[in-house]
């Protein structure tokens, strides 16, 4: 079965422009509850007030024709595609979480969410949406199958629900003071970060390794990963890169350290300790020696054998180079 897609007997329909009579809806509606299993149908809406500004999300889930979940949230800033997302996903997120619905037929009035998300009709391009694209792939995968389709703007009743619901939301909040400031935006929720290849390297553990790499001629390999093979291209040509690894075997408990040969606590903002809040991205500068294939072997990585994920890959240029600066 494929992923997105609801099984025969359920009719390939799709919403013609500019609405599909009420009928049709309801027939679309009724084949997805005849179906074997338990089945859900779903509308979903998201705003957001500035595009990108205060933002919310709305749902509501029905199972035999009878409202068994309304739910809202907020954001502090989102763009609208994003709030959408935001609404799939919490939607999806709910069902899977009630148990029992084993076929999700959703609605939703964004036209770009539902053919990113119906096999891929529109490519999903913009990169803050391919992580909320990713998730609510995900969930779908949970499902026996889901599928999706578009409405016009306040063309089902439901829908409208959906939209007033993400307006009381966005009004309640405006009231308690919540604002959309450029400075506020910036979310706490922990993030997702996908690792492009690995190291293999003479050191066992952190022990082995140099405080800097830049101190030690020891040569270490970078193996990228396969599917990231073409981003590899003209490498070569690169005398020095800069190589981004996560080291994943930090101490993250730590604020304040003593820098090696000194007596006097700082702040792990204001020195390089490897202990950092989150495990620390390294930044390591190699010489590049030899490329062959996927595998990268360079010169003056300290990171240790097999473990940590390398990030990124970035090549060494001139303005990386230390300039003069003045304080203010």
């Amino acid at each position: 079965m494929t992923a997105g897609r609801l099984p025969e007997p359920f009719p390939p329909h799709r919403i013609p422009e500019p609405v599909r009579s009420i009928i049709e809806l309801n027939t679309l509606i009724a084949n997805t509850l005849n179906m074997k299993g338990e089945s859900a149908v779903i509308y979903t809406d998201g705003a957001s007030r500035g595009n990108p500004g205060n933002s919310a999300w709305a749902y509501i889930i029905m199972h035999n024709g009878i409202i068994e979940t309304e739910n809202s949230g907020y954001h502090t800033y989102a763009t609208n595609n994003q709030a959408e997302y935001y609404a799939v996903i919490n939607a999806l997120s709910d069902a899977e979480q009630q148990g029992g619905f084993g076929n999700i037929l959703l609605y939703s009035d964004s036209q770009l969410i539902i053919r990113q998300l119906r096999g891929g009709e529109y490519k999903v391009r913009d990169r803050c949406l391919r992580e909320l694209y990713m998730k609510a792939v995900a969930i779908v995968k949970k499902f026996d199958s889901v599928s999706f389709e578009n409405v016009p703007p306040r063309s089902h009743t439901h829908i409208s629900i959906a939209d007033r619901m993400c307006n009381e939301t966005l009004d309640r909040m405006q009231k308690k003071g919540t604002t959309s400031a450029e400075e506020e935006h910036v979310s706490r929720e922990e993030f997702t970060l996908r690792p492009v290849g690995r190291v293999k390297s003479s050191y066992a553990t952190p022990a082995d390794a140099p405080r800097q790499g830049r101190l030690s001629d020891q040569v270490s390999e970078i193996h990228i990963f396969p599917e990231y093979r073409d981003a590899l291209y003209t490498v070569e040509k690169c005398n020095q890169l800069v190589v981004l690894c996560w080291f994943d075997r930090a101490e993250r408990t730590l604020l304040r350290a003593t820098p090696p040969g000194q007596t006097t606590e700082r702040g792990v903002f204001s020195i390089r300790s490897p202990a950092r809040p989150n495990p620390p991205i390294a930044l390591e500068l190699v010489d590049l020696i030899q490329v062959k294939g996927t595998v990268l072997t360079v010169r003056g990585l300290d990171a240790i054998d097999n473990t940590p994920p390398v990030l990124d890959i970035k090549p060494f240029i001139d303005l990386d180079r230390v300039q003069q600066t003045k304080k203010a």
